[in-house]
């Protein structure tokens, strides 16, 4: 009879501290583990594909719900979309005052348009969107009183000239 072999536990593999090359190769492992999935790779090339596809999609369908305007609009006082985009030369009026603007010709380089304006605006802000009262001599439809982006009243009709300045 032979005598059995005391039994011994398995002792864990010691290893000591990584040498040279040791977090190359287990990333060289990981890196050629991950490559042979043929899946994995097809997934990690569709995933950016697919949500720029889906974000372009969705984005380009996107209005607001107050009017045609981008969401990035200004709104003005009302509530309502703007377009609020002119060229102005601005003072400010810090106490009472008054302005009076005398308009003896409105012409235009390409044609003067109907609805083409000159006069006085007074705005309470510079920003898009900022409330407005203004009085216009407009190119066709006579003096106007305009405010806050909805209002319009008309007032003297005509044409503006040296001898019928408004």
């Amino acid at each position: 009879m032979i005598p059995a072999a005391p039994a011994v536990a398995p002792q864990p593999e010691r290893r000591g501290p990584a040498g040279r090359g040791g977090f190359g190769l287990v990333l060289r492992a990981e890196w050629t583990k991950f490559r042979t999935v043929r899946g994995w790779v097809l997934g990690v090339i569709a995933a950016p594909l697919v949500t720029v596809g889906l974000g372009y999609l969705i984005s380009s369908g996107i209005t607001c719900s107050q009017g045609p305007h981008p969401c990035s609009a200004p709104v003005g006082p009302g509530g309502e979309s703007v377009t609020d985009s002119f060229y102005f030369v601005h003072q400010a009026l810090r106490d009472n005052g008054s302005i009076t603007v005398r308009v003896t010709s409105l012409t235009g380089t390409a044609g003067l348009r109907p609805w083409s304006k000159a006069g006085v605006l007074i705005k309470a802000g510079i920003r898009p969107g900022a409330a407005y009262a203004a009085m216009l001599v407009t190119g066709g439809h006579g003096v106007r009183m305009q405010y806050d982006f909805t209002g319009d009243t008309a007032g003297a009709p005509g044409a503006v000239s040296r001898a019928s300045p408004r």
